[in-house]
């Protein structure tokens, strides 16, 4: 499942829901941590990814009083934090990515992209208001794509490729867009 929400009560919500007992989960953007509360008591591991220098104290301070939480402090658009993500785990079973709700679906789609094609997770909760916005108005006019895909949390096509390859698709993203 792909859920994509703007309301963060609902974005915890379905954390709470989604996430099961003994569950992995890398989680982009968990500020103070108020949306990682609703579900860690249940997962076996949760990976903590923000750039946020007003939230670092606080989440260092969460992971050490939590055994299953890690911190990884750094800009999910830069591969490198992505490679430090991977020295905790190397899969997932739930990717949750918060940006800040509402501005840069662009960016937004891009990390959830990127982030999903390397953990391959069952689940994805995005929370960004302009892509919950595209995806109410817009509608699929082509038959040649098929009706379901195998994979439930992530893009078959785009998350097929290596990290390597990801790595060079960011490398020529830069090139057009300051990421």
């Amino acid at each position: 499942m792909i859920a994509v929400v703007y309301e963060v009560g609902r974005y915890r919500a379905l954390l709470s829901e989604v996430v099961g007992v003994g569950d992995v989960v890398v989680e982009i953007g968990p500020h103070i941590c108020k949306s990682t509360d609703a579900y860690v008591s249940k997962a076996s591991k949760a990976v903590l990814v923000d750039k946020g220098s007003d939230c670092k104290q606080d989440l260092i301070e969460y992971s050490s009083k939590h055994g299953n939480v890690e911190f990884v402090f750094g800009d999910a658009r830069d591969f490198s934090t992505l490679e430090l993500a991977k020295k905790h785990v190397l899969s997932c079973d739930v990717l949750a990515v918060d940006l800040g709700g509402g501005r840069f679906p662009d960016t937004v789609f891009k990390v959830w992209g990127t982030w999903s094609g390397v953990f391959k997770p069952k689940h994805s909760i995005i929370r960004c208001r302009g892509i919950a916005e595209f995806l109410k108005k817009a509608k699929v006019m082509d038959g040649s794509l098929p009706a379901t895909f195998p994979d439930s949390g992530w893009l078959t096509e785009y998350g097929r490729g290596t990290p390597v390859e990801m790595k060079n698709q960011l490398d020529e993203f830069s090139h057009w867009v300051k990421l």
